[in-house]
Parts: C-alpha cells; sequence; structure tokens
C-alpha cells in the first residue's frame, strides 16, 4: 500500500460528500469553525492546533508553510487567528483538492494556498517564510535530515518552527496498526533527544522539547467513546480515516501508555 493509498482508505472525496450532507454544511455558508471536526486530521483534533498556535503567535501578515498539511484545517486556524498568509504543502493529492475546495467553502483561498508535493523538496526559495509548523508528518518521513534541511532552507533568520510528533518511546516496538502506519515500513519514529540533535546539527537554535503523552492519551480515549457511541458523530476523522481508525487509535493510546511511542512538540528558531 502506498501513502495516498493508505490516507485515503478509498473513496475520500465520496465520503467527505455524504458527511458534509448529513451534517446540513452544503446548503449553508461555511466557517472554518464548522470543519474543526472533520479536518483536523489528528487525535486531539483542533486542540492540540490551538496548543501549538498558542507557543508559535504569528505575526500578523507573516508568510507561513505548514509542512504536511493534510486537509489544510490547521492552515485554515492559523490564518484566521493570526491573518496571515499560509501555504500548505502535502503529499497525498486527495487532500489537497479536498482542502482547497474547503479553502473556497470557507472564503478563505485568498489566504490560504494548498499544494501537492514533498517536505524534503519544497518548491519554495531560500529564506521565503517567515514561520512554518508540521503537525504529525515527521513519523513517515525516514530521511529526517532532509525534511528539516528544507524547512530549516526556506525560512527566514530568527523564524518560528514548531512541529509534533508520535516519538519513539524507552520501549520501543510500537502496537501496529497505528494512525499513521499499518505496519513498520511506513513507520520512521525517533526520540525526542535524537531528534533536537538533529536539528541542532542543522542550525535550529533556542529548541525546546514538550512532552504531549498524558494530552494525547486523553484525546485518543475521547476518540474511542465517541466512535464506540451509538450515536457515531457525523463529522469526525474516522471520515477520512475510515473504519480501521477506531483499532488504529486504541494501538496509538495503548503504545503510549506502555512507552512505547512518546509524543511530543519541538519549538526552535531558524
Amino acid at each position: 500500500m502506498n501513502f495516498e493509498e493508505f490516507w485515503t482508505r478509498g473513496d475520500v472525496h465520496e465520503r467527505v460528500k455524504i458527511a458534509l450532507k448529513e451534517a446540513n454544511l452544503l446548503e449553508k455558508k461555511l466557517e472554518i469553525e464548522d470543519l474543526f471536526p472533520l479536518d483536523q486530521y489528528h487525535a486531539r483534533g483542533i486542540a492540540a492546533t490551538i496548543e501549538l498556535a498558542d507557543k508559535l503567535n504569528f505575526s500578523k501578515n507573516s508568510t507561513i508553510i505548514d509542512i504536511g498539511c493534510g486537509l489544510g484545517g490547521p492552515a485554515r486556524y492559523f490564518s484566521k487567528r493570526f491573518n496571515c498568509n499560509v501555504y500548505g504543502i502535502d503529499i497525498t493529492e486527495a487532500f489537497i483538492e479536498i482542502g482547497n475546495y474547503f479553502n473556497k467553502l470557507t472564503h478563505i483561498d485568498h489566504q490560504v494556498t494548498l499544494l501537492k508535493g514533498d517536505g524534503e523538496y519544497l518548491p519554495y526559495q531560500t529564506e521565503f517564510f517567515d514561520g512554518a509548523v508540521s503537525q504529525h508528518v515527521t513519523m513517515n518521513i525516514e530521511n529526517r535530515e532532509q525534511f528539516f534541511n528544507e524547512a530549516f532552507r526556506v525560512l527566514k533568520k530568527g523564524a518560528i518552527f514548531g512541529f509534533s510528533e508520535h516519538g519513539l518511546g524507552t520501549k520501543g516496538s510500537p502496537i501496529f496498526p497505528l494512525p499513521w502506519a499499518d505496519n513498520e515500513d511506513m513507520s520512521f519514529l525517533k526520540t525526542p533527544e535524537y531528534t533536537k540533535s538533529l536539528l541542532k546539527k542543522i542550525g535550529f537554535k533556542n529548541i525546546k522539547i514538550i512532552s504531549t503523552g498524558e494530552k494525547y492519551i486523553s484525546g485518543y480515549n475521547s476518540l474511542l467513546k465517541k466512535g464506540q457511541s451509538n450515536e457515531k458523530p457525523t463529522l469526525g476523522i474516522h471520515v477520512i480515516g475510515g473504519d480501521s481508525m477506531l483499532e488504529r487509535s486504541k494501538n496509538s493510546m495503548q503504545s503510549i501508555i506502555e512507552n512505547r511511542t512518546y509524543p511530543f512538540e519541538i519549538i526552535c528558531n531558524r
């Protein structure tokens, strides 16, 4: 299974269309908040995006890159909250198509642009961006040094870079399948210590590691309760992740509990 097949799990366009119709969102003027249950495609949803944004505090009218933007939900949030321009890039073509459709539906396409591309080879000039963000992307990046080198290259000097990931825990051997990988061939976890040393080697400064494990355990618990309820929500990451999302989320929570994985955020400067 390639990455496109893994992330889309069949006809994701049709699932999104049905979900929007059932949620009565096709006949109204949409705000970005209407899509939060669907387009914040990570376990803690919008809460995780807001907390990361609190730490980044982008400036008004700045130009930001979201590397591995998915459906563009965080990009839209950053753009509206900080009144800034956001370029999102993601390797999954269907996500980019849906994300740009969502941009138009929420009338924010003048500030948010999503493009299909590879985070290891960013199609932007050197020192172009005022800030960068990446949420739960690096677990799928084998060549982590190339990924961070590209982020470093496109950022202006002093620019802030914030990202979140599931790192490798002290016990290791995470339980598959997981939200980001069905098997170890798709998962490239690193310890936070390794990540910090790599960022330092590349040239990033003021590197801060923030543990988020307890918050993700709580987030997964909430997600699992909703998913197992007889009144399953119309909108949710299950629309994107498909029928196996509950199993993958359960495995991810258990992997954190058993110290197989270690979720964290990093905030640093170019």
